[in-house]
């Protein structure tokens, strides 16, 4: 009995340690069956499962070779032609800007030939006569001749005027503006084609504090607005700005015309007698300076519709009057 308990339990435990062994161990043997069973399993395992990763690991890496190797191609091709066109435009660009240069220079330079040679036939013009000279005292003079038109042509100007005829103006105070955009741009006046007339719209005011208010503009900056004289209600003339320059008085015409603002007292802005009588004068030289005509006086409503002077738009029988005067002083 005893035996057969002891042969028993001596299975039992050997199926119990069996169970437990997590490495199959044959107890009877001493063999770890499960260990060479494993090891040939991870063998075969290690021995196939890597080759075929490597196959497929090189497949992927010549695919996105190849597929690197035409993007670089295509990349490369696009990139030359790109550089190609755009070296071919700049080319073209630089090449039509140089033709553009040479085109303006040749025509500034036959300008310059034909103003030369214009100023040259005007000054360098010779009487038939002295070609004709007999003598050569009369040669001579004629030569003298000559030279004196030209002195006369090239005389000295004084603000855009000859010396002779600006020595002619009526008497005034020169008081000029500080050059500034708002009432002295310092723009040169090239051509006068007409005088206008203004009234300062501002009753009882001297002709000094009008050209005060026309300086104070270079600081307030409150608006552009000046005149080359000023006439004050007891006649005296200010002039403001130069008559080789423009004023601001005129929007649409400050670049070939002369103003002259006058002061009054009336409330209808009729002027006094003395402002009256300086403006004939000073109209009557400046159209004989700049051999004008009765006619091209004109008021500031006469461009642009502004009641200015406002007594001569609503009297044009003393407008007329007022050239009329001009006409005949």
């Amino acid at each position: 009995m005893m035996q057969e308990n002891r042969s028993g339990r001596q299975a039992e435990i050997h199926i119990t340690q069996m169970r437990r062994n997590p490495y199959l161990v044959d107890y009877q043997t001493g063999k770890n069956t499960g260990r060479h069973i494993g090891r040939r399993i991870d063998q075969r395992h290690h021995s196939a499962v890597p080759q075929q990763e490597n196959r497929i690991r090189q497949q992927k890496q010549k695919t996105a070779a190849a597929v690197s190797d035409g993007n670089v191609c295509r990349d490369n091709t696009y990139n030359t032609r790109t550089r190609q066109r755009l070296t071919r435009a700049e080319r073209q660009r630089r090449r039509r800007r140089a033709r553009i240069r040479r085109y303006i220079r040749m025509t500034l330079l036959c300008a310059g030939i034909l103003v030369g040679i214009v100023a040259l036939t005007k000054l360098l013009k010779v009487p038939a006569s002295t070609a004709e000279a007999s003598t050569p005292m009369e040669a001579i003079d004629m030569a003298q001749q000559v030279e004196k038109g030209i002195e006369n042509t090239m005389g000295t100007r004084i603000q855009g005027l000859a010396a002779e005829t600006y020595a002619a103006h009526p008497d005034w105070t020169e008081d000029f503006l500080t050059v500034n955009e708002y009432s002295r741009p310092g723009d040169p006046l090239t051509e006068v084609n007409n005088i206008f007339v203004h009234y300062t719209a501002n009753p009882g005011t001297s002709a000094a504090q009008n050209r005060s208010y026309f300086e104070q503009l270079k600081d307030n900056h409150e608006r552009s607005a000046s005149a080359h004289f000023i006439i004050g209600y007891n006649g005296e003339i200010i002039q403001c700005v130069p008559l080789d320059e423009i004023a601001y008085a005129v929007q649409t015409r400050n670049e070939d015309s002369i103003s002259i603002e006058c002061c009054y007292k009336a409330d209808n802005g009729q002027f006094t007698q003395e402002t009256y009588d300086s403006l004939i004068r000073l109209l009557s030289w400046l159209i004989d300076a700049y051999e004008l005509e009765p006619e091209d006086i004109l008021r500031h409503y006469d461009c642009g519709g502004k009641k200015c002077p406002i007594y001569y738009t609503e009297h044009e029988d003393a407008w007329e009057q007022l050239k009329e005067d001009v006409k005949n002083l």
